[in-house]
């Protein structure tokens, strides 16, 4: 039984005391490893005890984390599902439509003699637009006759009964008024009411009443190049 004027440094009896096996370093650096040692203990002491503060203490905590990033999953399942979604083939663009259907404007025409008919009647065919006060007639009458070696019909169209060209009759080339400039318009042969300046704008028309090409600015080989793509299909022309 221990005695209480018994040094505590004795050890019992005869034994080392505990404080006989403590090592006092001579240099303090010796120590630096067991410091940095007890920082880094205590630094993961302080995120254990956040990371509990921040999950709630108990036994509720970890059930309520689980919960919420369920909820999370689920609001971003959601928004993923129901975003637009882009597919191929199956949208058609914008337009799309518009563009296959490349027909002439609906529109009526008056003849030099008098009578009326649908553009869309007049096929195939070549159509110039605003001829009037071009000062073209050269161009026009070379664009007729190779119309016409390709067994095709040539249009003249203006908001008033165009006037024929020198060199030409209205056996090779067919007058047209069209008064409300829809196909000047739609073609740009016309700006605000006026003709756009330069040549005639040419529309290439196939049997089919789709426009094959619209010239705003045409050359002699551009020309024939159309016109070699529509003659192959083209019966003669009503």
């Amino acid at each position: 039984m221990r005695r209480d004027d018994e040094d505590d440094r004795s050890g019992g009896a005869g034994g080392s005391s505990w404080v006989d096996r403590i090592v006092i370093p001579d240099d303090i650096s010796e120590l630096d490893a067991e410091i940095r040692a007890l920082h880094r203990e205590r630094r993961a002491q302080r995120r254990r005890a956040r990371l509990r503060r921040l999950t709630g203490s108990g036994r509720t905590g970890g059930p309520l984390l689980l919960v919420a990033l369920l909820l999370i999953a689920g609001v971003a399942g959601l928004l993923v599902m129901f975003q637009p979604r882009r597919t191929s083939g199956s949208v058609t663009p914008l337009g799309t439509a518009q563009a296959t259907d490349r027909r002439l404007p609906d529109t009526q025409v008056t003849l030099a003699n008098g009578s009326v008919r649908s553009i869309r009647e007049l096929r195939p065919a070549v159509f110039a637009l605003a001829p009037n006060g071009c000062r073209c007639d050269a161009q026009l009458g070379a664009v007729s006759r190779d119309v016409r070696e390709h067994n095709l019909k040539f249009y003249l169209v203006d908001r008033s009964l165009p006037r024929l060209p020198k060199g030409l009759t209205d056996t090779s080339a067919t007058r047209l008024v069209e008064s409300d400039g829809v196909l000047a318009a739609k073609y740009n042969a016309e700006k605000d009411g006026k003709r756009v300046a330069g040549g005639p704008v040419l529309v290439f028309v196939g049997s089919d009443g789709q426009v094959a090409e619209v010239l705003p600015k045409p050359t002699p080989t551009m020309v024939e190049r159309e016109l070699s793509t529509l003659a192959p299909s083209a019966a003669p022309a009503s």
